[in-house]
């Protein structure tokens, strides 16, 4: 029997659904257990019929054997844009921010391997998660992290944060400016952005961001200057 959802997503644990001012702690269909959720294990949601990584990726093994470089300079990030070449770093190239996962460059985002099973998101798997039917709400607080990184003076209406188990948190993302080398990672507290993949319809970066008192969805272009972090995705 599948998972309960509500709005076609299935709520992430114990003090997601009330009965009055009272958490729901399981719910049956007669004799089955059908929430919450036992199947999926550590590290995965399900949403939508998508099972997605509820972490940004740390992984740095190539599909192709090898590992990608992760670097500590914008001058290193530079000479890898240059050569288009894979690479990755962490926010402001400070291991201290390795909790937050990778960002990746454009190139690395389809040479990095997926765990076993998953793959690198298209657009349409993302637009799942954000489009009626599936989704019914009139804002994207299922998907941020709560509370995670968000400005809680800019996210001031927290209704549904978190419900989904997505985990958004808010880290921001970098940008590489071409001509001067110069790397910054702005929006931090107030963004979160993604690679997809550049299989139609062209969409290689999404994400979340706040939107007046909550969050909206993000939809980036194609540029190579981007970077982002990633999740992964596999069919449910």
């Amino acid at each position: 029997m599948s998972d309960l959802k509500l709005n076609g997503v299935t709520p992430a644990g114990i003090g997601k659904i009330k009965l009055g001012s009272t958490d729901v702690q399981k719910v049956y269909s007669g004799s089955t257990l059908v929430w919450p959720p036992g199947i999926s294990p550590p590290g995965q949601v399900e949403i939508c019929n998508l099972i997605w990584t509820d972490t940004n990726s740390s992984e740095t093994e190539l599909i192709a054997g090898g590992n990608i470089p992760i670097l500590t300079n914008q001058a290193a990030w530079y000479s890898a844009w240059q050569a288009q070449t894979p690479a990755a770093c962490y926010i402001d190239f400070d291991l201290n921010n390795s909790s937050y996962g990778l960002i990746y460059n454009y190139w690395a985002r389809t040479a990095v391997k997926p765990p076993t099973g998953f793959r690198l998101p298209t657009s349409n798997d993302f637009n799942t998660i954000t489009n009626s039917p599936c989704f019914t709400g009139s804002n994207f607080n299922r998907y941020g992290a709560n509370p995670g990184n968000w400005d809680p003076s800019q996210l001031t209406d927290t209704t549904e944060l978190g419900d989904s188990g997505f985990n958004s948190q808010g880290y921001g993302y970098g940008q590489l400016n071409s001509v001067s080398g110069v790397v910054t990672f702005p929006w931090f507290q107030t963004r979160e952005g993604y690679w997809n993949d550049n299989l139609s319809p062209l969409f290689p970066g999404t994400g979340f961001y706040i939107q007046g008192s909550t969050l909206g969805a993000l939809g980036f272009g194609g540029s190579t200057t981007w970077m982002f972090f990633i999740r992964f995705v596999k069919d449910a």
